[in-house]
């Protein structure tokens, strides 16, 4: 069992890798104008994501306790959990969260 969670985890570490690999490429290939939006979208959310604090708990203690109910070697659920959390909470409006 040991060996199959060690798999898992370097499946999962190798996508989550990936990805973010990509999402750099992504973001880089961007015109600075662009690169300019997508920094002051995400700031902005951020500040409106404070400023509904009490929500915003709600969202992510929602999100802990799907990731909680996934085994410890189901990396991949966790990773889409995550990716799931990303879009509820950023929404995926821009390039870089599709």
């Amino acid at each position: 069992m040991a060996k199959s969670n060690s798999n898992s985890n370097s499946i999962a570490a190798i996508i989550l890798g990936a990805a973010v690999g990509l999402t750099i490429l992504r973001f880089f290939s961007l015109s600075k104008d662009e690169r300019d939006q997508v920094l002051s979208d995400i700031k902005n959310k951020t500040h409106d994501l404070l400023d509904d604090a009490e929500a915003t708990v709600e969202k992510v203690k929602h999100y802990v306790e799907e990731l909680k109910s996934k085994a410890p070697e189901e990396w991949t659920d966790k990773i889409f959990v995550l990716k799931n959390m990303l879009k509820d909470l950023y929404g995926a409006e821009h390039k870089l969260l599709r």
